[in-house]
């Protein structure tokens, strides 16, 4: 039976060893694709369905990591582990993309994302 229990320490592992600091909470969208409804002239609606990839939003600790190396870093499996729950999320073929933001009050970076081709959620 599945229980619904949430939180605890988060682990982020890249391909190559790493281990960035989880600064807050990771926000998943693991879905393939996206859906809207588009309103007719009748009064009808429709849906529109988008394709997109799985993604997981991220807010690190600068721990003086590279970013222009980490957002140029070949396609690769990462994981993402909820130590707590023993639920792995694999992100697979995955890129590291997005704008980041370094804010030298606190030492929070954010803006990053995980981009993936694939999502499989373990435990």
């Amino acid at each position: 039976m599945a229980g619904n229990d949430f939180g605890g320490e988060m682990r982020l592992r890249l391909a190559n060893g790493d281990n960035p600091t989880l600064r807050a909470a990771v926000t998943l969208n693991t879905a393939g694709l996206s859906s809207e409804v588009v309103t007719n002239q009748n009064g009808s609606n429709s849906r529109v369905v988008t394709l997109r990839s799985r993604r997981a939003e991220l807010t690190l600790e600068d721990n003086g990591e590279n970013f222009d190396d980490i957002l140029r870093a070949p396609r690769q499996d990462i994981y993402i582990t909820e130590e707590f729950t023993q639920i792995s999320h694999i992100f697979g073929n995955a890129i590291i993309t997005g704008d980041v933001s370094n804010n030298r009050a606190n030492g929070e970076v954010s803006g990053l994302m995980i981009d993936a081709d694939t999502y499989q959620r373990l435990g």
